[in-house]
């Protein structure tokens, strides 16, 4: 007896160090991918939103789901969720085991498989909390049912709840089903054949669920009414990873059923270090499997974007250089935002203009992304068309409370303010953006509330106000336009002088060089100088008389570069090291 009650201490210590490991994966290590998350669905606090979401087959798990999901705002917080319900499955499915009979001290570490393979699924960003919710509320429900002593009243209850839980968690009903096979599995009980009868009507009951559920619900499939819940971001898609993994519960579970215990002194302590050892590499090889850290890395810098923490994407990019043309997108906005744009831009890795101003693309995550970059430029319908067509391509038909917040701040740039009062009016019925709607709010009948804020009087003065139709093809006209409308607009200015340099179109770098004088540099930004020492050489084959004021170490270097790349036939492995910093290195060798 003390050597069971050491070992269910043991397994305690297990769950509690699981959980915390949860808990700091997602909250320090994976956190973005948890406000990414967030920011795709808009949770209200209305009976409408609740009836509406609550309304149909595995309605419940998906508001509960979504009601938590909000909290990823805060992902030290989301984490936790994740990591408590991850733990409370894992003891369950433990306790269920345990309850029946079977002598799970010893290999209760089985027990946490499904909560690994899940905690790994949902490292990919499709993988909706609506699933964990589900699982964990029909495991729940059927261990609540063990605790009913006589066998015919708990086979009644289960029969009961079998609908109930298909209407309030979807398919994931069908893991109950398979649950309440376990209790009946021992040979010798008496009632036994009529109980597993009975069981096996309640699966053919559940079967047919879907078929009466059509008549109900006429507007979905019936292969979303076989699923129920939005288990996936894609409805139409049921991944397999996902079928496994509840096929995994009861099997662990009779497993653990199956058990027969220590079979020598000591022989559990050591069995059980055996089992965390193969736990603790399960966890390894799913985060291995599962984890994305380049989106990771896209992630971090949209939030940061998003929050307007310029240092810290410049800062992490000292530290690591981004490639992805919306990483590079991003850093290249914060180096416009902090004034080193024009210095800086060449001493990171630029893949083209598309690591500029990224084209539209029909997806729910680059849109919103790339939004940020033509809002802070001024091209605000750009950014709110941007935020709209994401916000329609989200598969699973959710609002964003992030396009919601920027449709309101466009509409409230070009003076919609009825329009904007609509989206702030929604934004009242959150949680985590309700402060900032109200004060908005506020501000739609005082003018100078909104000319106080610096941001939005910046991009009053900026934005483009003249009609034109957005063409991917010709960005540096529409910059162009933007300019023209003020010629003390530096971010317009730096942006098409870094588009011509981009696209190696030197020709109209030159001239549009001029546009800048009233800018007032007090010196020639270094890509510049290197810019025009360059065309100078071309146009003169000579880098003396220039007639604009590059420094000394510009035109020391310049030479040296010349040198090495006319005297050797391949010399990008000699100007890599010294010179990957300059626009011409960019010029001759990046695509």
């Amino acid at each position: 007896m003390k050597k069971q009650v050491s070992l269910l201490l043991t397994h305690g210590w297990l769950s509690l160090v699981f959980g915390m490991s949860v808990w700091v994966f997602f909250g320090y290590f994976y956190r973005y991918h948890l406000i990414y998350q967030e920011q795709y669905q808009l949770f209200l606090f209305s009976s409408d939103y609740m009836t509406e979401t609550v309304g149909r087959i595995g309605g419940a798990a998906d508001y509960v789901s979504r009601f938590l999901t909000q909290f990823y705002h805060t992902p030290w917080v989301g984490a936790l969720l994740i990591a408590l319900l991850l733990t409370a499955l894992q003891r369950l499915v433990a306790g269920i085991a345990r309850h029946i009979g079977g002598k799970a001290t010893l290999h209760a570490p089985l027990s946490f498989l499904p909560s690994i393979a899940y905690g790994a699924l949902l490292c990919d960003e499709h993988y909706m909390l609506t699933g964990v919710v589900a699982v964990t509320g029909v495991v729940a429900a059927f261990r609540a049912g063990l605790s009913i002593r006589r066998a015919e009243r708990r086979v009644a209850f289960e029969l009961a709840m079998i609908p109930a839980l298909y209407v309030l968690a979807g398919g994931a009903a069908a893991v109950f089903v398979l649950l309440c096979f376990l209790p009946e599995v021992k040979a010798g009980v008496p009632g036994r054949k009529g109980r597993l009868l009975a069981v096996a009507g309640g699966g053919f009951l559940l079967l047919l669920m879907p078929l009466a559920a059509q008549y109900v619900f006429t507007q979905y499939p019936l292969a979303k009414l076989w699923t129920g819940g939005d288990y996936y971001r894609f409805p139409t898609v049921f991944p397999f990873p996902l079928l496994l993994l509840w096929l995994s519960i009861p099997a662990v579970a009779l497993c653990l059923l199956r058990s027969q215990g220590e079979k020598k002194a000591g022989e559990g302590w050591w069995r059980t270090a055996l089992w965390a050892g193969g736990l603790a590499l399960a966890v390894t090889g799913g985060v291995y499997r599962m984890s994305d850290w380049k989106k990771e890395e896209v992630m971090r810098y949209d939030h940061y974007a998003r929050t307007r923490q310029w240092e810290r994407i410049i800062s992490r990019a000292d530290h690591r250089t981004p490639t992805s043309p919306l990483s590079v997108s991003l850093l290249n906005l914060a180096l416009c935002k902090t004034g080193r744009m024009p210095d800086w831009m060449f001493h990171y890795f630029q893949n083209g203009p598309e690591g500029l101003l990224p084209s539209f693309t029909r997806d729910f995550s680059a849109p919103m992304m790339a939004g940020e970059i033509y809002y802070h430029l001024g091209f605000i319908n750009t950014a709110q068309r941007f935020a709209f067509e994401a916000m329609e391509a989200i598969p699973d038909f959710q609002r964003s409370a992030r396009a919601v917040k920027r449709l309101a701040e466009t509409n409230l740039l070009n003076g919609h303010y009825d329009v904007a009062r609509k989206y702030l009016r929604l934004l009242q019925q959150t949680l985590y953006y309700r402060s900032w709607a109200t004060e908005t709010l506020a501000c739609l009948s005082d003018e100078t509330q909104i000319e106080a804020n610096p941001e939005w009087a910046s991009l009053r003065k900026y934005r483009t106000r003249t009609d034109f139709l957005f063409s991917e093809e010709e960005k540096d006209m529409m910059l162009g336009i933007l300019l023209q409308q003020d010629f003390s607009n530096r971010p317009a200015y730096e942006y098409l002088m870094a588009y011509c340099l981009l696209t190696k179109d030197l020709e109209h770098f030159y001239r549009y060089y001029p546009l800048g004088e009233s800018l007032r540099y007090r010196t020639i930004p270094t890509s510049y100088q290197e810019a025009l020492i360059y065309i100078w050489g071309q146009l003169h084959n000579t880098t003396t008389n220039i007639p604009y004021p590059i420094s000394d170490p510009v035109k020391r270097r310049v030479l040296e570069y010349r040198r090495i790349y006319v005297n050797h036939l391949h010399a990008e492995p000699l100007l890599r090291g010294p010179f990957s910093d300059t626009y011409w290195y960019y010029l001759h060798f990046r695509k």
